[in-house]
């Protein structure tokens, strides 16, 4: 079974003071590839990413996405990515993945797997939970 997972600390220095920032860790298994690593992003963005995922139907031209890395330019890297798209004229979604190490962004798992509207709503609203401080994690079930 695949599954994406999201979980998100705040940073909470110099004494539990929650800032901008925080820690995420993207978890995705899959029948071919699986992965794990994390990367330093504004809490934010994981919750505008998280209210873009009641967007129905997702346009074939436009995936719902969202990815954070470092630098400009030429010299840009992808840490953490994500596209949703249809998959099918069925109804089902694909889920694409990418997964790099912080230091040495070459070093990646890029995989996908297919999922559907219900799970993507259930989804939405874990990660409205996590970054809620009401979950410890988020999960997108996969097929």
């Amino acid at each position: 079974m695949s599954f994406l997972t999201f979980r998100y600390k705040y940073d909470g220095t110099p004494t539990h003071v929650l800032d901008d920032f925080g820690w995420l860790e993207m978890r995705v298994v899959t029948e071919r590839r699986s992965g794990i690593g994390g990367f330093w992003v504004q809490w934010q963005d994981v919750k505008e990413f998280g209210d873009t995922l009641g967007v129905y139907p997702i346009a074939p031209r436009a995936p719902l996405s969202c990815e954070w890395g470092y630098g400009v330019g030429d010299g840009y890297e992808k840490v953490l990515g994500i596209e949703i798209a249809p998959a099918n004229a069925r109804g089902d979604l694909v889920v694409r993945v990418e997964i790099a190490d912080k230091d040495d962004p070459s070093d990646c798992v890029k995989t996908s797997f297919q999922t559907n509207y219900p799970d993507i709503a259930a989804f939405k609203l874990e990660i409205a939970q996590l970054m809620a401080g009401a979950l410890e994690e988020a999960r997108l079930q996969g097929r």
